[in-house]
């Protein structure tokens, strides 16, 4: 059973939520995964990676365009391998080719080799300046690597070339909520929903921007615009609960805590934010139940009770 982290400061929860949003790798396996590509990128180059043949009788006469297909065919079917393969053909015959560039620039990013992406999209970028996916590409590098201000100047240009890349304004929206300038990103999570009304991320994000600068009941709105679009969405579903909590509508927060997780898990998070509030009756009795409710629990509500309860009988003394 996973559980929340809220014993801890509760700006630094949010902090954490915002940052899973994308999801990043560990190291080893970023490691791995440049390994495994770099050998891969020697193969080709040496030629020891046979074609499928039947493909090749089929299609004598390859041209830049029929290289780019039979590479999105391979993706689709979920082989990298041969979509590397043939996007690199197309691109020896036409390097050029800034669709085909840009693909492999996104498998690449997706595949967490960020200086092989960025080469490629700035490649793109030496014949077509103002190729904005390019931009995004390129600001989704620095995001990754944590090099926020070369970030946000990449994500710049792609919205000065295509003010409809919704991407690279919730990029930008979590950029300024890292720097605090939380109406800088509350107007760019507001241009992407303008753009991709459909995506509960965006409302997401949007009502972390409003909790943090204080606006509660406007963060609630936007929370349920988000599971109104996604009613399964765990992680909106909590931090409706900890804005509730927040406002003091303790049993409205014990309900979307409930909906996020389950019933157990809903009174340790209530425990663990009644601790932070040095409410360690209200503390012990949340987290008495959750272990009632499941008495093979988390270890951490065992831990977390005995902790209340001495803190109550200071608090008593």
């Amino acid at each position: 059973m996973r559980s929340l982290v809220f014993c801890v400061i509760l700006y630094v929860l949010i902090l954490i939520l915002m940052i899973g949003l994308w999801g990043c790798a560990s190291r080893n396996n970023q490691q791995n995964a440049f390994n495994e590509y770099r050998k891969l990128m020697e193969r080709q180059k040496t030629a020891l990676i046979k074609e499928d043949e039947e493909v090749s009788k089929k299609i004598p006469e390859m041209t830049t365009e029929g290289y780019e297909r039979l590479g999105d065919f391979y993706l689709q079917k979920g082989d990298i391998e041969m979509t590397f393969i043939q996007y690199e053909k197309a691109l020896r015959l036409d390097p050029k080719q800034a669709n085909i560039r840009y693909k492999m620039g996104r498998l690449f990013l997706e595949k967490g080799l960020y200086e092989e992406a960025r080469k490629e999209f700035e490649e793109i970028l030496k014949t077509h300046p103002d190729h904005a996916l390019a931009y995004e590409g390129k600001g989704r590098v620095y995001f990754n690597t944590g090099e926020f201000d070369e970030a946000k100047k990449n994500f710049l240009n792609a919205i000065k070339h295509n003010a409809k890349l919704w991407q690279a304004h919730n990029f930008l929206g979590i950029i300024y909520d890292h720097e605090r300038q939380y109406d800088a990103a509350i107007a760019q999570y507001k241009i992407a929903i303008f753009i991709n009304p459909n995506a509960p991320m965006l409302f997401n994000n949007l009502g972390i921007s409003l909790y943090s600068k204080g606006e509660y009941e406007k963060a609630i709105k936007a929370f349920n615009e988000g599971i109104r679009i996604d009613t399964s969405n765990n992680k909106i579903y909590n931090n409706l609960g900890l804005t509730l909590y927040k406002l003091g509508r303790y049993e409205e927060a014990f309900k979307a805590f409930k909906k996020g997780d389950d019933e157990a898990t809903a009174y340790y998070n209530l425990g663990c934010l009644y601790m932070t509030e040095g409410k360690y009756k209200e503390a012990s009795e949340a987290f008495e139940k959750a272990i009632e409710m499941k008495p093979g629990f988390y270890i951490k509500a065992y831990e977390s009770l005995k902790k209340a309860r001495a803190a109550m009988h200071i608090q008593s003394q």
